[in-house]
């Protein structure tokens, strides 16, 4: 599916190294590292097709090859930096979603309206959908964002800190609801986060970017104590 070749990741100056890593659909995938390692550096070049070294693919073809709106039906990226706007509800903000399916004047068809209406029903988004995107609680705006992305139909999907700023239930919610779309919708599902014990519960592999060695090492089980210690030195 998803497949790294000696990649240096990092934005003019490399930050770690990627030698030999595959990921497949159906996985959800933690993605962790201190403060400043590369995690959003990596999400950020996935999205943008910059891999200068070393070779990315996604289902055999090269990423850095492949045009903008290729890409963006390739994968996507739940932003929590949305706030919202006064101007833009919750059904319109949705329907963003579908745009790089639709003809130059941007009309959505019956089939894009149905997957709106799938994902939102699938989220319990029905009684937010006229609501205005800038009066969202943490939790809805995260149910928006995924939902949203849903609707994008990529097959991987990229969330960078989606549980940052939730109580401890709507956490435990959004990493249960992430572990669900990614096995049942068959989806590369990849979060960057600080929430250790949450990754360890819910995800299927733990990518950690070691602070000694500055090489992402892939593992499917991993105690806390053993992770914190590769992850941040301590």
């Amino acid at each position: 599916m998803l497949k790294f070749e000696n990649c240096m990741i990092g934005h003019g100056q490399p930050l770690y190294e990627i030698p030999d890593l595959k990921l497949d659909q159906g996985e959800f995938v933690a993605l962790i590292g201190a403060n400043g390692s590369g995690k959003s550096t990596l999400m950020d070049s996935l999205i943008q097709g910059k891999f200068p070294n070393g070779k990315v693919t996604v289902e055999g073809k090269n990423w850095n090859d492949l045009k903008l709106i290729d890409r963006a039906r390739q994968i996507t990226l739940v932003d929590n930096h949305f706030l919202g706007f006064d101007y833009l509800k919750v059904n319109e903000y949705l329907e963003l979603g579908r745009h790089s399916y639709t003809n130059f004047t941007g009309r959505l068809s019956s089939e894009d309206r149905m997957i709106v209406r799938k994902y939102s029903d699938i989220l319990h988004l029905e009684p937010l959908l006229d609501q205005s995107t800038s009066t969202l609680s943490d939790g809805e705006r995260q149910r928006v964002g995924i939902a949203k992305a849903l609707i994008q139909e990529t097959p991987i999907i990229l969330l960078d800190e989606p549980t940052a700023f939730l109580d401890y239930p709507t956490k435990k919610e959004v990493m249960s609801l992430l572990g669900r779309i990614a096995k049942e919708s068959n989806r590369l599902v990849i979060i960057a986060s600080h929430d250790i014990d949450f990754c360890i519960e819910f995800c299927s592999r733990i990518l950690i970017i070691e602070k000694q060695s500055k090489v992402l090492q892939s593992y499917e089980t991993i105690a806390h104590d053993e992770l914190v210690a590769k992850a941040f030195g301590v």
